[in-house]
């Protein structure tokens, strides 16, 4: 490969697998596999990547960085056909070598070289051009040299897989010790006990699991990551025998996906979600003694992505939630009407819940003097909020106050008054 191959052998990039074809005992290719490039425009496109779900995705690729027919070889379709073979045990191997396997195959291919008839004839598709650049030392470098990019499908279902919320070999990752040690201190218990407050909306004719038992996988599924009812199902399967029973089933066997999907739509979503936010709220306080004093809130709008429905909805759903900032953990939200605004939904989002000596955040829109003194005289709060140019006034006075010129009170023992414009 150093001698004879354009771009030489000096080594290959992360998890790499190298392969010899023979043929009748003798050598006739070499071939090359590393990690896949870390970005790539055409190949995130091509599977649908966004944010940070690629780099939890990458190991799932492999790139063929090398392929070499040794230069005394000369036979019809050779390249191809051991192109074909190298797919057929690629996933294999790197998860006898790795540990896990690869969806999706990637290479590169230098049109000013080759015209990559081999990857064609082996029913690898181009899917754009890469951007030129070269990655060395942590730093990005333009050279210029713009390659065809080629993807091949290792499964059917290789661009679900890869874009979805959980691969199904995540789930198989969670069958080990660790996932079931977990398993015993969650307070499955508590949940249990908060969802059979709830009236099973299913005939008793048919009824094969628990309404609890249903409902608390779907939540520790959510809790886990899964983040549609397909990867609920997936994370459903998973379960061993002794987590079911945690969760009161005796039945030896999860609830299916459709089962979980059938019984959700038909539960009371808003209920369920106040019982729920309110539920994961105690399981935060019982590791805080202090309450939620010090603890910082956030408030915040979101609409829900995919909730049109160009008629109750055509601007889609849009929520008000209220968010525990060092877990993420969403504990209360408000559906806000198209009406009206966010600003109106805050007294109810806190109407139930005590936030006493806790620190609530929010964007410059909540900047008001009422939701002010709401959380300070009532809830007993603090808050720390965020001043644009839509409180003109209280932001001429910060200007004025020309904060820059305030020595920093962390070095001082008494704060110059003189300093500070007072």
């Amino acid at each position: 490969m150093q001698q004879h191959h354009y771009l030489g052998l000096k080594w290959l990039g992360g998890k790499s697998l190298r392969y010899i074809a023979q043929l009748e005992g003798e050598w006739v290719a070499l071939i090359g596999w590393s990690s896949a490039a870390k970005n790539c425009g055409a190949r995130e496109r091509y599977i649908g990547w966004s944010g940070e779900k690629k780099y939890r995705r990458l190991r799932f690729i492999a790139n063929n960085s090398r392929f070499l027919i040794l230069p005394w070889v000369s036979q019809k379709n050779l390249a191809s056909k051991i192109l074909s073979l190298n797919l057929k045990r690629i996933c294999s191997d790197f998860e006898l070598v790795y540990g896990h396997p690869i969806y999706l195959a990637e290479t590169f291919v230098d049109e000013s070289r080759f015209k990559g008839t081999c990857y064609k004839a082996a029913n690898w598709k181009h899917v754009g051009y890469s951007e030129g650049y070269s990655r060395s030392s942590q730093r990005y470098y333009h050279h210029g040299q713009v390659k065809a990019v080629y993807i091949y499908n290792l499964c059917k279902r290789a661009n679900e897989i890869l874009s979805g919320d959980l691969i199904p070999y995540d789930v198989s990752l969670l069958k080990d010790r660790r996932r079931l040690e977990t398993m015993i201190k969650f307070p499955i218990d508590s949940l249990l006990k908060r969802v059979e407050e709830f009236t099973d909306p299913r005939s008793k004719q048919g009824r094969r699991h628990p309404l609890a038992t249903v409902l608390s996988i779907a939540v520790c599924a959510v809790l886990s990551g899964c983040r549609c009812y397909r990867a609920i199902g997936d994370w459903s399967n998973s379960l061993s025998s002794e987590e079911l029973i945690r969760f009161g089933s005796n039945r030896g066997t999860p609830p299916s996906e459709p089962t979980i999907r059938r019984l959700i739509k038909r539960i009371d979503a808003d209920k369920f979600d106040r019982h729920m936010g309110q539920w994961l709220l105690e399981q935060k306080l019982l590791e805080m003694p202090n309450g939620l004093k010090g603890c910082g809130i956030a408030i915040d709008g979101k609409t829900l992505r995919g909730s049109h429905n160009g008629s109750r909805s055509p601007k889609g759903i849009h929520l008000l939630s209220a968010v525990i900032h060092k877990e993420g953990i969403v504990f209360a939200q408000e559906e806000v009407d198209e009406k009206t605004n966010e600003i109106k939904h805050v007294k109810p989002l806190f109407k139930n819940i005590d936030i006493e000596g806790a620190i609530v955040t929010a964007d410059a829109l909540h900047t008001q003097t009422e939701t002010a003194k709401y959380l300070v005289e009532e809830k007993k709060a603090d808050f720390l909020f965020t001043v644009k140019e839509n409180q003109p006034t209280l932001l001429g006075d910060i200007k004025y106050l020309d904060l820059k010129k305030t020595p920093n009170p962390g070095r001082i023992t008494k704060p110059p008054i003189k300093d500070m414009g007072v």
